[in-house]
């Protein structure tokens, strides 16, 4: 299941730094966010970032 998570995180920031490409100077995102998409693609998110992400998203248990 963490697999599956950090596959999805990198395949999100491949996506994100493409579509970037593709605006060029007309993207959002600023030269920090590019760094840390080309981080996570390069190395992979770590594992409490992994984790803090739920599988129910914002699912509260009361």
């Amino acid at each position: 299941m963490e697999l599956t998570m950090i596959n999805n995180a990198v395949n999100v920031a491949k996506f994100r730094l493409a579509k970037h490409k593709e605006l060029g100077a007309k993207s959002t995102l600023s030269i920090h966010e590019v760094a840390q998409l080309m981080d996570l693609v390069t190395f992979g998110p770590s594992l409490p970032q992994v984790n803090k992400t739920s599988l129910f998203f914002n699912y509260q248990m009361n």
